[in-house]
């Protein structure tokens, strides 16, 4: 970067030797202009590179905390904290994984460490999981408050390592499970909630049929195996199809059924809601449940079968039903039947206020009826 004195210098290298002719003010001032926005331009460019230097060649945290397959690199200061974590998901890993996951996490040393981040209202101090030391450019990372607790941070690096895990399974399983990684911790109270959500608002035949108790109905619902028939006939009846085409439409070239799917909408025409749920492709009719259904499915499979469980998913050929049987140990009829169940007996509570939020509301409700017997006496 250019200081007062090389600037100088250089002008007056310049003006020395242009011709005596063409040294007049106005060209001197417009070469130190040029002089300085070249300047200033440099100046920025060298910042950019200074601030990407320090981001690509942040230091690596010193200390190492081990448990099982787990290596993790840290700080001092949260050592404590991690060590307990680590040995969470450690013991996780050895419940519900194998050699399979075991390989995956011995190739990677994730990080765990203080960093800060932008917000709204300036920089807040954060933990940084990230999933690697050594591959600085890794888009999966994790980040927890700076006070999080021992839970907290168990449930962050639970996360990563499931993701880590994931990496690398054949496409018919990740297809199906759609969240990208292994079900190694328990089930949150959010991914219960929406998987109970799924299976009481879904308007469909399947799934009132699984419901009922045939668990070939539900194995059918998860789309665990693919059985004989359009997937529309075998999981939505006719009077499923207004809700279905909320969240699915014809080809947009089909103008007909286009045309039937707004009438459908709009008008709420049998005939047209039939007409427009019978133009959906095979490929575009979408499974009534949702990705946190069949990952609560997959959570059952795994902790049926207990250690070596995902060794022996991921290696077993044939249907996901049959790799799923393989993995559990047990017929697919009694994991659907388990995890019914647990769907079932997860019905989120309904919302409770707090007493600070009542007494607020009040308070708040007395401002405005205040103000406005105000205003209308000043009106008299």
């Amino acid at each position: 970067m250019f200081d007062h004195r090389s600037l100088a210098s250089l002008a007056a290298c310049v003006i020395a030797a242009a011709p005596l002719g063409a040294q007049t003010r106005p060209s001197q001032d417009s070469l130190l202009r040029r002089v300085l926005a070249r300047d200033s331009i440099l100046a920025i460019q060298v910042r950019v590179v200074d601030s990407v230097r320090r981001s690509v060649a942040r230091p690596v945290p010193s200390v190492d905390v081990i448990g099982g397959p787990l290596h993790v690199r840290t700080q001092p200061e949260l050592k404590a904290r991690v060590a307990e974590a680590v040995d969470s998901v450690a013991g996780a890993v050895e419940r519900r994984g194998g050699t399979a996951i075991a390989r995956r996490l011995a190739a990677r040393v994730p990080s765990i460490s203080r960093d800060s981040a932008r917000t709204a209202f300036g920089v807040t101090r954060t933990i940084v999981l990230a999933p690697d030391t050594v591959r600085r450019w890794s888009v999966t990372r994790h980040r927890v408050g700076d006070d999080a607790s021992v839970a907290e941070l168990t449930t962050a690096l639970a996360r990563l390592v499931e993701e880590i895990a994931f990496e690398g399974v054949d496409s018919t399983l990740s297809a199906w499970v759609m969240m990208g990684r292994v079900p190694l911790g328990p089930a949150t109270a959010d991914e219960l909630s929406d998987a109970y959500i799924a299976l009481a608002t879904t308007e469909s035949a399947a799934l009132r049929r699984c419901r009922s108790g045939d668990d070939q109905a539900c194995v059918d619902a998860l789309g665990i195996d693919s059985v004989a028939g359009g997937r529309l006939s075998r999981w939505y009846a006719p009077t499923d199809y207004r809700s279905l085409l909320r969240s699915v439409a014809p080809p947009r070239e089909d103008s007909a059924s286009i045309a039937a799917w707004l009438r459908c909408r709009e008008s709420r025409e049998e005939a047209a809601c039939r007409i427009a749920a019978t133009a959906l492709p095979e490929d575009r009719v979408p499974l009534p449940l949702n990705s946190s259904a069949r990952l609560l499915v997959l959570r059952e499979v795994l902790d049926a079968g207990g250690p070596g469980a995902f060794d022996r998913l991921v290696t077993t050929s044939g249907t996901l039903e049959t790799r799923f049987e393989a993995a559990s140990g047990e017929p697919i009829e009694r994991t659907m039947r388990r995890w019914l169940g647990r769907v079932e007996r997860s019905r989120p509570e309904r919302t409770r206020v707090s007493p600070q939020l009542a007494l607020a509301s009040l308070g708040w409700s007395g401002v405005l009826l205040a103000l406005t017997l105000t205003r209308r006496h000043s009106w008299v």
